[in-house]
């Protein structure tokens, strides 16, 4: 059986890319575009993981992150970025997630189901 799946990402294709290969997997994924429209529908215990962007308008993915986690204690976080200088100057100010998964964007359908994989394997 599959995992509840929630991936935000501003990049339309992007979020399609990881909704189709998720699903092809088995695993449920809705997908949002818009971070406040996550927050407004968010309810705890629903999803085993979150896949979000770092770089968003309004509200960045670490900001996004944190305010899902104090919502849900239990999901899992993945953090999407092309922008590796982004994430090492940032991470420090929110170093209370409990993440470990970065997915590097461009990836591959392999790669990329590799990582979301080992993700679910693990505890919070």
């Amino acid at each position: 059986m599959g995992s509840n799946i929630v991936v935000i990402d501003d990049d339309v294709g992007t979020a399609l890319f990881f909704k189709i290969c998720l699903e092809d997997q088995g695993h449920q994924v809705n997908i949002f575009n818009d971070p406040g429209s996550l927050l407004e529908e968010f309810e705890p215990g629903i999803y085993d993981l979150l896949i979000t962007d770092i770089r968003m308008p309004r509200i960045n993915g670490f900001e996004l992150a944190s305010r899902i986690r104090k919502m849900d204690s239990k999901i899992r976080i993945c953090l999407a970025t092309a922008f590796e200088e982004y994430y090492q100057s940032i991470i420090k100010s929110y170093s209370d997630l409990s993440f470990n998964c970065i997915i590097r964007k461009p990836i591959n359908k392999d790669s990329f189901l590799e990582i979301v994989e080992d993700r679910l394997k693990q505890t919070k």
